[in-house]
């Protein structure tokens, strides 16, 4: 009930407004914690507030739907594919290929990357055959990163 009681609150509230205030913060607190009903609202909030979000604001949200991930793949990955195959670039940077490929790998030191694959690949492993394409574009991404740092 609490929970969708903030849903509510932050859905009156302007896509700017979101975007630039303490809200900001608790919406990428419930998407960090997989919150299930942010998760499905999560393709109307990016339809209403994409296009306002700026550099950082982006990077975050994508960073914390890849903490997501790890705590409910099958959530995560359901909530991104409508955003994936959307024809506007500033809504389908949050697609699923996006938050599979290990968004935060510019602000991640080498042992993060190790750290969150580590807890990742078993995550996507147990959600099974939603989450294959997602585990594979994971593992490679990874193996890119190890190839040019080696």
């Amino acid at each position: 009930m609490i929970v969708r009681c903030m849903l509510i609150l932050l859905s009156l509230f302007s896509a700017s407004c979101i975007a630039a205030s303490n809200e900001w913060n608790a919406y990428i607190r419930l998407i960090e914690r997989a919150d299930i009903e942010t998760l499905r609202a999560l393709p109307d909030t990016i339809n209403r507030i994409g296009v306002t979000l700026d550099d950082d604001q982006s990077e975050t949200l994508a960073i914390a739907l890849s903490v997501a991930l790890i705590k409910d793949p099958v959530s995560v990955i359901n909530a991104t594919a409508p955003l994936e195959q959307s024809s506007d670039a500033l809504k389908n940077r949050f697609g699923t290929s996006l938050i599979c490929s290990l968004p935060g790998m510019l602000r991640f030191t080498p042992p993060q990357i190790d750290d969150y694959f580590a807890n990742a690949e078993p995550a996507l492993e147990r959600a099974g055959p939603a989450a294959a394409a997602c585990l594979e574009n994971l593992r490679e991404t990874v193996a890119e990163l190890r190839h040019s740092a080696g």
